[in-house]
């Protein structure tokens, strides 16, 4: 059975694909100022703040295991976040790729 914590993890991590999914899209279009760019970057401002809103009701969950928000995120920093990740990383240091 898939735990709460998990589908909350898994959550962000889609909801983060989205919008550099369609981040990159917007930014290698052929047209940059048509109707269609436009109408993804309004589209792009509602999936960022629904994901500010998802990382807000859920902020311990993802920052106790390394989830800061996101780069685009119009969320001020908070230090309990930060120090959350830091202790996530102190615990479980990243490892080199071979």
């Amino acid at each position: 059975m898939i735990s709460f914590e998990h589908r909350v993890l898994n959550e962000y991590r889609i909801k983060i694909a989205k919008i550099e999914t369609l981040a990159n899209s917007i930014l290698t279009h052929t047209k940059p100022k048509s109707e269609e760019v436009k109408g993804a970057s309004e589209f792009l401002d509602v999936l960022i703040s629904e994901t500010d809103k998802f990382y807000e009701n859920n902020s311990t969950i993802l920052s106790t295991n390394g989830k800061r928000p996101h780069v685009r995120s119009r969320l001020a920093e908070n230090e309990k976040w930060n120090e959350n990740v830091e202790r996530f990383y102190e615990k479980n240091p990243r490892r080199p790729r071979k």
